[in-house]
């Protein structure tokens, strides 16, 4: 039997477990956090007047993602508070320090810098607004950089949202750059119009932004994420991905990147076609559950099952075998059940990710168990199973793919980079 790194199993101990740790503000209160990738211990999404706002009172503060290092290995793990948590991290001497059941787990764990050039101002005149390059560009992990279209999902002002989903709204008092679905109603739900109206600037601001990003900072591998919430109609989304990108396209080869498109399945083959051109790679639609009425209730603002796995497989007519991505939430259905489908779908060309489900605050999930240690394991190999057998590879990297393990266990199996 294969022997699984500690990374491996310390990051899937993380993901179904999240971590506790002492003092509450231990984070908070820890020197130079503000250098440091973070996210509040708990958020509240609330729809309020079909706005979506984070209500939680909650200050405190801990990692949003931490480095996992053992040898010359490394994984980037996302984090979440759970005082029942059987995984603790614990400052000592300045380092900190895993422990599992008060066992010391042997393993270095490091912070994950929040890059400075986030923060740098934009000077208004480029873009008529007083923001930053964070505003407009992020990195997730380490060498993922992520371009949000706009804030939000309307599946959640509309009371339609998945149910596992928390969707990390901001806060009433958050100053939102990005155009935000949230102002829809200003516009009475005229997606048109509500684009148009901030368009000019925003598409500005994203150009100076990701120019000075690439610039100035290095990253080891070209990750590009594009992604989108769902909008009234699957058109609007596209209509704003593809402004978004034909704009982009003028300053940037799009073909110089591992570039991938997170989105609602395409509108029309014409539409997918003009992306690929533009010089996207893959294309995402995220199913998130491998069973149709399970689906349908889990998942009610989006398409219907058979329609969308249809615009998979016509997805990959235009991108071609392994390009075309559809996401999972492992642990919300039966394990074989989920690996019947998924294999059905790699017979189509199609690629299956997947993020381990974890219970989020103020969710109908919110009380749902994480999945078990060896459930997670086993999918995963069997998983990496059909990679081998199809050709396909792991999204990202283990630098920046923070919610699964199948990078890791695509290493541990194979003994390659396949990243570079």
């Amino acid at each position: 039997m294969q022997k699984n790194s500690i990374i491996t199993e310390t990051k899937i101990d993380l993901l179904r477990e999240g971590v506790r740790f002492k003092p509450i503000d231990l984070f908070t209160t820890y020197p130079n956090i503000k250098c440091f990738k973070t996210k509040r211990i708990k958020v509240k999404p609330t729809i309020v007047k079909d706005a979506v706002y984070d209500l939680a009172h909650e200050k405190n503060i801990l990692p949003s993602e931490i480095l996992l290092t053992s040898g010359n290995r490394q994984s980037i793990c996302k984090l979440r508070y759970n005082k029942q948590s059987s995984i603790e991290i614990r400052l000592e001497e300045d380092l900190f320090q895993l422990y599992k059941n008060n066992q010391k787990i042997n393993i270095t764990v490091s912070l994950v810098p929040h890059y400075e050039i986030l923060e740098q101002k934009i000077d208004e005149r480029i873009n008529g607004i007083n923001s930053t390059i964070g505003d407009y560009v992020d990195v997730v992990g380490i060498d993922r950089i992520s371009i949000l279209f706009f804030e939000g999902c309307y599946n959640w002002n509309c009371g339609k949202a998945c149910k596992f989903c928390d969707l990390h709204p901001k806060k009433k008092t958050d100053q939102v750059i990005k155009p935000t679905v949230n102002n829809l109603r200003k516009y009475h739900n005229d997606v048109n119009v509500w684009w148009n109206a901030s368009k000019e600037n925003y598409l500005k601001g994203i150009k100076y932004s990701i120019t000075q990003l690439l610039e100035h900072q290095s990253f080891p591998h070209k990750h590009l994420f594009f992604m989108a919430g769902n909008l009234p109609t699957t058109k609007d989304v596209w209509d704003v991905a593809e402004d978004t990108l034909q704009s982009m396209s003028n300053y940037l080869n799009l073909d110089e990147f591992d570039s991938y498109l997170n989105i609602a399945p395409h509108d029309t083959l014409e539409r997918l076609k003009r992306i690929k051109k533009l010089g996207i790679k893959q294309v995402q639609y995220n199913l998130e559950i491998a069973n149709k009425e399970l689906f349908e209730d889990t998942c009610p603002g989006k398409m219907k099952y058979d329609l969308f796995v249809n615009k998979l497989i016509e997805a990959v007519s235009v991108f071609g075998v392994g390009n075309v991505r559809s996401n999972f939430v492992f642990g919300l259905q039966d394990k074989e059940q989920m690996l019947e489908e998924i294999q059905r779908l790699a017979d189509k060309g199609i690629v299956a990710d997947y993020s381990i489900f974890q219970p989020k605050n103020n969710t109908p999930f919110q009380h749902k168990p994480s999945p078990d240690f060896e459930d997670v394991l086993d999918f995963s190999n069997q998983l990496v199973d059909i990679y081998l057998k199809y050709y396909f590879k792991p999204i990202f990297c283990s630098l920046s793919s923070r919610s699964s393990i199948i990078n890791e266990l695509y290493e541990d199996r194979c003994s390659t980079d396949f990243s570079k």
